[in-house]
């Protein structure tokens, strides 16, 4: 607890060797003029904010944060139906909107905005005495540290590492957290650390990067919290089963893209075929969770092939209506073209008007 408010707090401890641009992006949205001409803008209030730091010994450096709940993937998988509820889904989305908005404001893309950095606010966690809140979480789940090539840990690294407790949070309020790939809107990266079946297919195909990964992102986002599942197959694990996936999903990359693609690349690319649907009826289909036609288009029509899991299904609270204003917004930010994505603020826009 801090003596000053009284109240939990949550440490990340990071090492500035590899993480100083983490530190700069907070330091920036803190300190700097743009920041200052921000600082009463409502998207604020959606991304997490430094609360302090404090120096360890070189090069390890800790950051204070308020005590959060657990991400956006895990509330979505604990969820009754394994999906949010319709108005929770809007919120969510328009929040994290708005605190995108927010960063582009400041000249931050974030570079790294998916549901597991998406976290629910926990503000009465920060409140909770340390002898209640202990019970709640239970006695530590710890494991020892063991190198890959059998060889000792290093003197900085930890004995044992400690199973992340959670806390459910509400879904109802979320901020967007982990800004160690954020960059500068100046100074894009090379490249992006993101999951691949999330990575923008710009970072796929190795062309130049810009802020407009982010639109990639939220389009992303806003298709899981909407249907539960993801855009791409979560199960994509290197580049080229995304470029195959990006393929079968939006059709044909642009030409000079695949011109660019080392030739056994551009076979293999060349050899897959594109789903025979509209976004709208995969956004349906995804929706309605109807795993059969999803794997049937895929050519896997043998249920003991592709077995498919069985859970409860909600009724759907999307209306036909819905869906079709969804695959406007969607099929703009879920596209090949970087600059054809829009930007937080027309999303913000769009998003209002499907609320009515």
């Amino acid at each position: 607890m801090t003596n000053r408010t009284c109240s939990n707090v949550a440490v990340k401890i990071i090492n500035m060797n590899d993480s100083s641009q983490e530190f700069k992006v907070l330091h920036h949205l803190q300190h700097s003029s743009v920041a200052q001409a921000n600082v009463d803008h409502p998207g604020r209030a959606s991304v997490l904010q430094l609360l302090d730091y404090f120096e360890l010994a070189t090069p390890y450096m800790g950051l204070v944060f308020p005590v959060m709940g657990m991400d956006l993937r895990s509330r979505i998988d604990a969820q009754r139906g394994q999906r949010l509820p319709k108005q929770a889904a809007l919120n969510v989305g328009y929040q994290v909107a708005l605190g995108l908005d927010y960063l582009w404001k400041c000249g931050i893309a974030h570079g790294d905005l998916y549901s597991q950095n998406i976290l629910c606010s926990a503000p009465a966690v920060s409140r909770i005495s340390e002898d209640k809140i202990m019970p709640y979480l239970g006695k530590p789940v710890t494991g020892r540290v063991r190198m890959t090539d059998g060889q000792s840990p290093p003197p900085s690294m930890p004995p044992y590492l400690v199973r992340p407790a959670s806390i459910r949070g509400d879904d109802m309020d979320v901020k967007i957290a982990d800004l160690g790939n954020a960059f500068f809107h100046e100074n894009p990266p090379s490249r992006l650390s993101t999951p691949w079946h999330v990575r923008a297919p710009e970072s796929v195909y190795a062309q130049p990067l810009d802020r407009n990964v982010d639109m990639w992102s939220v389009g992303c986002l806003l298709f899981e919290i909407i249907t539960g599942r993801t855009f791409m197959d979560s199960f994509l694990a290197d580049r080229m089963d995304m470029i195959v996936g990006l393929k079968r999903v939006l059709g044909q990359p642009p030409l000079m893209w695949r011109d660019a693609l080392e030739s056994n690349v551009r076979n293999m690319l060349d050899s897959t075929p594109a789903r025979d649907m509209g976004f709208y009826q995969y956004l349906e289909l995804n929706y309605n969770q109807d795993d059969a036609k999803l794997l049937a288009l895929d050519g896997y029509e043998d249920e003991e092939e592709f077995p498919i899991e069985e859970f409860e299904k909600l009724p759907p609270e999307f209306t036909e209506t819905d869906l079709v204003s969804l695959t406007e917004i969607l099929s703009g930010l879920l596209s090949y073209e970087p600059q054809g994505r829009g930007t937080p603020a027309s999303l913000l826009r769009s998003l209002s008007r499907l609320d009515k």
